[in-house]
């Protein structure tokens, strides 16, 4: 399923997009000399001052994806926009080279010159940039300012060698900064520091996003990233973008079974169509017949499933009403923070639910689920 995120951004903002790309495919030869597209006729658009994360498990293309938007990768067929500028284009063979597109990357290894300090690094892409350069004052006014900006001020001149993975991350963010271009790439930039270090980071970079209004598209297999740093998120399966659309959308209406299971946690119950009325729909299971929203593609008779995130679930001793109840014996409880988690075992299929407390002791339980929190899609 290819979701088109030519939805239009510029009815929606009033703005042209930044980056538009139309038809972009990406092919690799196997070993056996079969082509395998990478990136696989690929159209979507970013807004000015958005952040689109390309979410998705290695091997799915994102990152050939990104590199195609730099000029890191010649793909072999589409074109590609920035800021209303083309940049590639198959059929005219246009490449522009990766420093006239106007933008700014960084990388999961941060790429810093280990020989250079940290002023001199931050200040590399103003001196090394074509045209017209900043004068010294002025380049040192710019670096100083973004070194403030991340806050490391006081780093100036040590060198990566000296510095932490969370340092050395702020530096290479201050880089992709200081050229001030309206649109930063960011190849999985936060995979390299420790979880709190990762935690604080991306509430910083978000923070400064919003401050200096710069476009982005983020890579990323992080669930919690995309959530977190998104303003839409583009699913990503074997080339294709499974699912495009605002994080709380992705998370709570899965356009696929794929995106479902891949972004959270989600419960499964397999079984078959009953019947589909305007935005519900009913399916045949093993726990009797179940009511739900109704999810694209749905035909009566033909397989589907059930999906409900452990947070939806309602777990009681006594039999709940509502539409969607059912019996289960639940395996074990562990406490994880902000919640418990329930392992489940019913009719031979396992599941999770997530409750507030340990007010239910019985290992005998009901679990009752809101019809508004349970989607039907198609196997």
């Amino acid at each position: 399923m290819q979701t088109m995120a030519k939805t239009d951004l510029s009815q929606q903002t009033g703005e042209p997009p930044i980056v538009r790309l139309t038809g972009v495919r990406k092919n690799y030869r196997r070993v056996d000399r079969t082509l395998a597209a990478a990136v696989d006729g690929v159209s979507l658009e970013v807004a000015p001052a958005e952040i689109l994360v390309l979410l998705g498990p290695s091997g799915c293309g994102k990152t050939t994806l990104l590199r195609s938007i730099a000029g890191l990768e010649t793909p072999d067929d589409g074109t590609v926009e920035i800021a209303g500028q083309v940049v590639f284009d198959a059929a005219r063979r246009l490449d522009v080279p990766p420093e006239g597109r106007g933008l700014s990357m960084m990388f999961q290894s941060y790429a810093l010159w280990p020989h250079m300090s940290v002023f001199d690094n931050i200040a590399y892409p103003l001196r090394s940039r074509r045209g017209s350069r900043p004068g010294k004052d002025e380049l040192a006014g710019r670096v100083v300012e973004v070194l403030e900006l991340v806050g490391i001020p006081e780093l100036s001149r040590q060198f990566p060698g000296e510095m932490s993975g969370g340092q050395q991350q702020r530096v290479a963010l201050a880089r992709a900064l200081v050229a001030g271009d309206g649109l930063i790439l960011f190849d999985e930039p936060l995979s390299n520091v420790d979880a709190k270090v990762r935690e604080r980071l991306r509430v910083e970079l978000l923070a400064m996003q919003r401050r200096l209004g710069f476009a982005a598209v983020h890579v990323t297999h992080d669930q919690t990233e995309a959530m977190e740093l998104a303003t839409r998120i583009a699913v990503m399966r074997a080339g294709r973008v499974e699912q495009l659309g605002p994080p709380r959308e992705i998370y709570d209406r899965p356009a696929t079974r794929y995106v479902a299971g891949f972004v959270g946690i989600a419960n499964e119950v397999p079984g078959e169509v009953a019947g589909v009325d305007g935005r519900t729909a009913t399916v045949r299971t093993a726990y009797g017949t179940l009511t739900g929203v109704r999810g694209a593609g749905l035909e009566v008779g033909a397989g589907a499933v059930a999906i409900w995130r452990p947070e939806h679930g309602r777990m009681s001793e006594d039999e709940p009403g509502g539409p969607n109840r059912w019996r289960a014996r639940r395996r074990i409880s562990m406490f994880a923070g902000p919640h418990i988690e329930h392992h489940l075992d019913a009719e031979g299929l396992s599941s999770r639910l997530w409750s507030g407390g340990g007010d239910v002791t019985a290992d005998e339980v009901w679990i009752g689920v809101d019809p508004d929190r349970l989607l039907i899609l198609p196997a």
